[in-house]
């Protein structure tokens, strides 16, 4: 069965005000997530087409509404007052989109703003939402221009991150979807790959690793960052990870732990690559302890003259 699940995508920091202000936090998500989702191909005709039903449906931003209508009075867009270019069930504005395209060719900032207005309307359609094009393109480019350098962009379902948002979530609710949030960020296509705790609880609160974390963090979330810094509460999240989010995490006699998305690796799979890499390490540490145990007793032997004297004496008498 084809999954038909929708997901956003969208920048790590965002996560920094889900314990301070959860809905404004999501809600730029989503914002973010839809304006991301928007930049996609687009048939310039169809832009056009779009437009002139924004207009006559009464559904376009400020912006176009000012530009749409100030061609209309210069008379370079004739519009169809009786019947809004609807024949029966079909829309069809050709006249309006032929002197649209022609407009397109000269008015840059116009036909800019037409194909934003109809990627959102897009990305609405394909996510099944609905909302303000114009409070989406404005939260969505705000949020553009203040992306740090080389930050990650994890992915949340759509019914995920719309459930947290409406509904009422304890504490304890909010961190294991920090921490799924988190996991996924560190795991990205991967299916498995090693981490640590410190990793993870940075990325819980919004930031990419342990050295981005600020020098004092916000008051509003301090407690809360010292309180799952602890071994026993992130120990406890992450065990409710795998026992309710599909998530795998391995870490018996290893520095770190690895981390697993259920969807992609089993249990048994990760253990074993796991315990491999541990045997590997250990076969080149002994190699690498033999050589250096090889070099310091030829720099002994180099110190030692009367050594190799012996040394080349019994090699003659042989």
């Amino acid at each position: 069965m084809e999954n038909k699940e929708k997901y956003f995508q969208f920048p790590l920091f965002l996560m920094r005000g889900l314990f301070i202000d959860k809905e404004k936090a999501l809600n730029d998500i989503i914002s973010y997530g839809i304006y991301h989702f928007s930049k996609m191909d687009y048939d310039i005709e169809e832009v056009a087409k779009q437009l002139m039903y924004g207009y006559y449906r009464s559904g376009l931003t400020n912006d176009l509404i000012v530009l749409t209508q100030s061609y209309i009075d210069k008379e370079s867009i004739e519009i169809d007052e009786d019947n809004n270019s609807f024949y029966g069930s079909e829309f069809n504005p050709e006249t309006e989109v032929y002197q649209l395209l022609e407009i397109f060719e000269n008015d840059n900032n116009f036909k800019e703003k037409a194909i934003e207005f109809f990627q959102i309307k897009q990305a609405y359609s394909f996510l099944g939402i609905e909302g303000s094009v114009e409070n989406t393109l404005k939260a969505g480019k705000a949020i553009e221009k203040i992306i740090p350098e080389k930050e990650p962009f994890p992915n949340i379902s759509k019914s995920l991150v719309f459930d947290f948002r409406d509904n009422e979530k304890s504490e304890f609710d909010l961190i294991q979807f920090a921490a799924y949030i988190s996991i996924r960020s560190i795991l990205g296509r991967k299916g498995y790959c090693k981490t640590n705790k410190k990793m993870i609880i940075s990325r819980m609160f919004g930031y990419k690793s342990n050295k981005d974390l600020p020098d004092e963090m916000d008051p509003a979330i301090k407690d809360l960052f010292i309180k799952y810094s602890n071994r026993y509460h992130i120990d406890k999240v992450l065990l409710h990870l795998e026992l309710n989010w599909n998530i795998i995490t391995y870490s018996r006699n290893i520095r770190g732990l690895y981390v697993g998305n259920g969807n992609k690796v089993s249990i048994a799979d990760l253990v074993l690559f796991a315990e491999t890499k541990k045997k590997k390490r250990k076969i080149e540490n002994l190699k690498s302890a033999k050589i250096e145990a090889r070099e310091k007793a030829l720099q002994q032997l180099n110190k030692e003259p009367h050594l190799n004297k012996q040394n080349n004496y019994e090699k003659s008498t042989i």
